[in-house]
């Protein structure tokens, strides 16, 4: 039970950030409007779209490594101290 708690909340904390990450992505870049008129308008604005986007997941994935990484290195200190 000791080692399931820590495993449950980092799931729950992950599910939350890919929520927001989801709200993030439909509320930010699906408002970026650069144009409508002309085709380069509208290539922009999916670019620029797309960019947003990508940018907002890598800075999640960023934080879910990190959350792993820390979480990874207290077990095997924690296992080291016990063993």
């Amino acid at each position: 039970m000791k080692r399931l708690l820590p495993l449950a909340a980092i799931e729950v904390l992950v599910w939350a950030l890919m929520l927001t990450v989801l709200l993030l992505i439909s509320r930010v870049a699906y408002a970026i409007n650069i144009g409508a008129g002309s085709l380069p308008d509208r290539i922009a604005t999916q670019i620029v779209r797309t960019s947003v986007s990508v940018i907002i997941v890598v800075v999640w994935l960023l934080a879910w490594k990190k959350i792993t990484d820390v979480h990874f290195w207290r077990a095997i200190a924690r296992e080291s101290t016990t063993s």
